[in-house]
């Protein structure tokens, strides 16, 4: 994160504040003010373009403002790559491909050859959802979502990427599975989660299916 950087601050009731960001890169920096400033910052929370901090009390706009600043003076936290190996034998595959109007082999390498960010963690413990998917390969939805995603589902929707980390309703387009570990429901918070925001993630195709 550059030492000054483009905000916008809103307060969210007595005891938060709405953090919106220009720069989606800048999101995973800010994540640390909860551990720089545990004594202000008791929660915080990442969506799609924003963070929501929750406050020890009321906090006013400019100390909050002055916290913020000071982030950048921090070093920064270092992101993970992560390669997923992936069988792509999903039921949706042949419908993307007639969707797409490209073959199995064009839609697998599309997918698997991009390199993928982590954005956010949201609506099942562990699911990424992963900037960076081809535009060739942005598709709406299902027009009727499936009762039940399998855990290492591959799947696409709209402009991203991702995999469902526990068996769930769904519709994004079902590509692949993977066996690699998201999901640790044993392990404490700070380590049941594989992915992390600002990680990167490329997909491997496995060689024996495809």
């Amino acid at each position: 994160m550059a030492e000054s950087f483009s905000y916008s601050l809103l307060p969210y009731g007595p005891d938060a504040w709405l953090v919106q960001l220009e720069d989606a890169a800048d999101f995973p920096e800010l994540l640390k003010m909860q551990s720089l400033h545990s004594e202000v910052i008791l929660e915080s929370v990442l969506g799609y373009d924003s963070i929501l901090l929750r406050t020890n009390g009321h906090v006013d706009k400019q100390t909050f403002a002055d916290i913020l600043n000071n982030v950048g003076a921090h070093a920064q936290i270092e992101p993970k790559h992560h390669e997923v190996h992936v069988d792509y034998h999903g039921p949706d595959l042949d419908e993307v491909c007639q969707a797409t109007g490209l073959d199995r082999e064009k839609v697998i390498s599309l997918h698997s050859e991009a390199l993928y960010t982590v954005r956010f963690l949201g609506f099942s413990p562990g699911f990424a959802y992963l900037d960076g998917l081809p535009e060739k390969l942005h598709l709406p939805r299902r027009s009727s979502p499936r009762t039940r995603m399998e855990a290492g589902a591959v799947a696409i929707g709209g402009s991203h990427a991702g995999i469902y980390t526990i068996p769930s309703p769904g519709g994004w387009n079902w590509l692949g599975h993977t066996e690699h570990p998201l999901f640790d429901p044993t392990k404490e918070e700070s380590a049941a989660f594989t992915l992390r925001s600002g990680d990167t993630l490329r997909f491997i195709p496995n060689t024996h299916k495809s």
